[in-house]
């Protein structure tokens, strides 16, 4: 699953990404510099679910940002630096919610061999 999120994770800025499914569980949580806080994953959920079926939004803070996009498959949130290239966060966003719509669930053995 990390390999999905990498893209994001590399762009200069970004200190966290956080994937979670629509009912709130979390799928994918990674922090670039040391947790800090002692937020839990429903907490950013719950950050999330207050925007509403908002399909985008960006949330600009004093001393960074916190991007939310809401798909079919899940609601990703990136948090970032003032400084993070939005634009790039976007189309990697993008793409990765494109990589996600092509996933489909392995059934019977082809589950035990990955590529």
């Amino acid at each position: 699953m990390r390999g999905l999120f990498e893209d994001l994770l590399r762009i200069d800025g970004v200190k966290a990404v956080m994937f979670f499914t629509l009912s709130g569980q979390p799928v994918f949580e990674e922090f670039t510099m040391g947790r800090k806080d002692a937020a839990a994953a429903s907490d950013w959920f719950a950050l999330a679910a207050c925007l509403g079926k908002a399909r985008e939004t960006e949330l600009v803070f004093e001393k960074g940002r916190i991007y939310v996009r809401r798909s079919a498959k899940g609601i990703l949130l990136v948090t970032m630096g003032l400084i993070a290239p939005t634009g790039m966060v976007r189309l990697t966003s993008d793409i990765l919610f494109s990589r996600l719509r092509e996933q489909k669930p392995v059934r019977g053995i082809k589950r035990f061999f990955k590529r």
